[in-house]
């Protein structure tokens, strides 16, 4: 099954491919966010309780206290000491992959313009 399709010297997408990708690129951001809130909760919750640590037979969750880190702040050494960060960059291969950013349709955009047009006249 072609994904990707050629039509008058552009490229697109199936109909139904497009339709696939935005439904679960959709479904990824709501289940992100509900993870996100649950991780929120529960980390409160730990927080207010004082634990450490909950163990189950399906998962294990440890509260991990705040702390510092040290980084390297390559770009400011790159402009001070471009001839040493020359020296000892290291430059590697990253794989391909893809970006995909869901947009709002027009159509669906308008379509709640309309609405709310409605329900702001009634």
């Amino acid at each position: 099954m072609d994904i990707v399709k050629y039509d008058n010297g552009t490229y697109g997408l199936q109909k139904d491919t497009v339709k696939t990708i935005v439904n679960i690129e959709r479904e990824i951001k709501k289940l992100k966010e509900l993870q996100d809130n649950y991780k929120a909760k529960l980390l409160e919750q730990m927080n207010e309780g004082q634990i450490i640590k909950i163990d189950t037979p399906e998962l294990t969750i440890t509260r991990v206290e705040e702390t510092t880190k040290e980084t390297f702040d390559s770009k400011t050494f790159r402009e001070e000491h471009s001839d040493l960060y020359d020296e000892y960059v290291k430059i590697g291969v990253v794989k391909p992959s893809l970006r995909i950013k869901v947009k709002e349709v027009v159509e669906e955009k308008e379509k709640l313009e309309k609405i709310k047009e409605i329900l702001d006249n009634e």
